[in-house]
């Protein structure tokens, strides 16, 4: 690998390899004539799972274990760059392998360790005490002047959003205004250049993967290009990072968002879908309107973006689906409006939600680039303080929605100083040692929910996994909503979880089979990445 005549900055992502914020980050200091390298440190994996989706996508991600010859092949790749300073961005289910790759890369190399992403902001107080230097919030700015410095031989212990660490002695600096204008920083890189894929104990010449497993992360590979249009979040969610006042909601102009699809499209022959990852896309009417005019005109390609209940104006969404929006996530988190308001700090009644619900099935109709629009439904499970009476109105919400939506349930995550968290830190419902990150918590691995056959399902868990086997039987055409409810009212299979498990699968395998609106969508993942591309690059099989 050939060094530049000044020591690089090494981005570390893990289980990460098509990290938006971190290939933003190295576009920017690259603009400031900075060297740098992106290097992703093991890749996200999926591998099939049970669950009960009325989608022919069933997956499961998971990280697989880091291995000795995983750290080695990281340790001797810095050593042959030879970086200035090593950042590595972290969420927090990532928090106990990034105390382990700093403790070996600071017994290996000289270069101070940089810690950033969202786990840094959100815990910097425990962070701090396990490297060198931790980044507290928006970090563009910051990185350029400590690199700047350490290149200078200059201290960089008053620069604002970065926390110290010299040997146990911490100075914490204030936080620096936001950026106003999103607009000014570069778009996320994804050329080869300087780009390094650490798996399976050696460094990938030609399997970069992207998160999904269906494409690459690298031009002119990629076939789903990733990105946000906006940083921040309108709402504030006791479950969510924006509850924390570390951001707030800007936005990038359409003008600039569709410049940089008009190059991924251009570079990228195989592109076939671009994903969204803002937390609400159809916020203001006058940008959504020069968005999708834009869209439609220059990019017309199939679109995911997240949706709310409280952002449903029927014209932004029927322009955004005309210019081609085709797949979207709702959270309704809880149909119980009580349940929602005062702990998850949700603003949107029942009313809204259902509202919300018949204006999505409502785009349907509505000509697009994709005849399909995929709507998933997400719900919070397993929260202890959702009783009976909360969860039967949550399937009384459910069996009004109209049929057709895909259902998907998450189990309960608790983030450090989430307010969330801190609920149900004062109350006594859970311990540090299950906050994510630790070695209780949910973390990647078990964060989806999916139905254990042999698992002894009991006390509250019990009445959790019935209603989510119920809450699945709702979204199918083909399963008339007054049995669920007599179901329910009779307890029928309550102490035969297996048997209401079973009936769910036989019903979810006849929809998928019977429905031929469903084989568009299956056609679509099967040729995302074109046969002759998997063949030659060896990702025939997706999963691993």
């Amino acid at each position: 690998m050939p060094k530049a005549d000044k020591k690089p900055v090494v981005l570390i992502s893990l289980y990460h390899y098509d990290s938006f914020s971190v290939r933003m980050l190295y576009s920017y200091l690259k603009s400031k004539n900075i060297p740098v390298y992106f290097l992703g440190f093991k890749r996200m994996k999926q591998k099939p799972t049970r669950t009960l989706k009325n989608d022919y996508v069933e997956l499961h991600d998971y990280h697989d274990d880091v291995t000795e010859q995983d750290i080695i092949a990281l340790i001797d790749t810095l050593k042959e760059l030879d970086p200035a300073l090593i950042g590595i961005s972290l969420q927090s289910s990532h928090l106990q392998l990034a105390r382990i790759l700093t403790q070996k890369i600071r017994s290996s190399l000289s270069a101070p360790v940089l810690w950033g992403g969202s786990h840094p902001s959100i815990d910097p107080e425990s962070c701090i005490k396990e490297t060198d230097i931790v980044c507290v919030g928006e970090g563009f700015d910051p990185l350029v002047e400590v690199y700047n410095s350490i290149s200078s031989n200059k201290d960089y212990c008053d620069i604002k959003n970065i926390w110290i660490n010299r040997n146990g002695n911490v100075k914490r600096n204030d936080l620096r205004p936001l950026m106003k204008d999103i607009d000014v920083l570069p778009h996320p890189s994804f050329s080869p250049e300087h780009k390094i894929y650490i798996d399976e104990g050696k460094v990938q010449k030609d399997k970069n993967i992207d998160y999904f497993g269906f494409g690459f992360t690298d031009e002119p590979l990629v076939t789903f290009h990733q990105t946000m249009t906006s940083f921040g979040c309108p709402l504030r969610c006791s479950f969510c990072i924006n509850s924390l006042p570390y951001d707030r909601y800007r936005r990038r102009s359409p003008q600039n968002v569709i410049k940089e699809l008009i190059h991924a499209k251009k570079v990228n022959e195989s592109l076939k879908i671009v994903f969204f990852w803002d937390n609400i896309l159809g916020v203001d009417k006058k940008w959504s309107f020069e968005f999708a005019e834009l869209y439609k005109k220059e990019i017309s390609l199939p679109f995911f973006a997240y949706s709310h209940p409280l952002f449903i104006d029927r014209e932004i969404m029927k322009v955004l689906r005309q210019a081609g929006w085709s797949i979207t996530v709702m959270g309704i988190q809880s149909g119980c409006e009580r349940l929602r308001k005062d702990l998850y700090a949700r603003k949107e009644t029942n009313e809204q939600v259902m509202e919300a619900t018949k204006r999505l099935n409502e785009l349907r109709k509505i000509k697009s680039p994709r005849k399909y629009f995929r709507i998933y439904y997400d719900y919070v499970k397993n929260n202890p303080i959702e009783g009976k009476k909360d969860l039967t109105e949550s399937l009384d919400l459910f069996l009004k929605f109209p049929k057709g939506f895909i259902f998907q349930a998450f189990n309960l995550s608790f983030f450090p100083n989430y307010p969330l968290t801190k609920y149900f830190l004062d109350h006594g419902l859970i311990s540090e040692k299950h906050m994510e990150g630790g070695i209780g918590g949910t973390s990647a691995a078990n964060w989806i929910t999916t139905f254990d056959s042999k698992k002894k399902y009991r006390g509250f868990l019990r009445r959790h996994e019935y209603y989510y086997l119920l809450f699945s039987l709702a979204q199918y055409k083909s399963f008339p909503n007054f049995l669920i409810k007599y179901i329910e009212k009779k307890k029928l299979f309550m102490n035969r979880l297996v048997v209401l498990y079973t009936i769910c699968r036989i019903v979810r395998f006849l929809e998928l089979t019977l429905r031929i609106s469903n084989y568009y969508w299956l056609w679509e993942v099967i040729t995302i990445i074109p046969l002759k591309m998997k063949l030659k690059k060896r990702t025939l099989i997706r999963y691993e």
